[in-house]
């Protein structure tokens, strides 16, 4: 079971959003997407917090995958975000009317 907890916040007209997505509830292929966006990023390597300096006009991301026996979650925005991240996140953002 994989269940992921996305939060986006901020942003210049402050559009954020929260949802948690379990990965079950999905078509086959589509999970299969995002755990293969969650491996290409190496998320669970990833430092838990990558936010050094804080930017009003930018969104700041919270994102939790827990797989069960393992959870990990790491923090964000759009200046600290590696390239490798985007992806996921991108799809994460797309798919709020899916989770909600």
């Amino acid at each position: 079971m994989t269940v992921i907890a996305f939060k986006r916040s901020g942003g210049f007209v402050g559009q954020g959003m929260r949802f948690q997505l379990d990965l079950n509830q999905l078509p086959a292929r589509d999970a299969r997407y995002i755990v293969h966006l969650i491996e290409q990023a190496e998320f669970f390597s990833l430092p838990e917090n990558m936010i050094i300096k804080f930017n009003p006009d930018e969104y700041q991301y919270t994102i939790t995958v827990d797989v069960g026996i393992i959870s990990h979650t790491v923090r964000t925005n759009d200046t600290t975000m590696p390239a490798s991240l985007r992806p996921l996140v991108d799809e994460l953002s797309s798919l709020k009317s899916v989770a909600g």
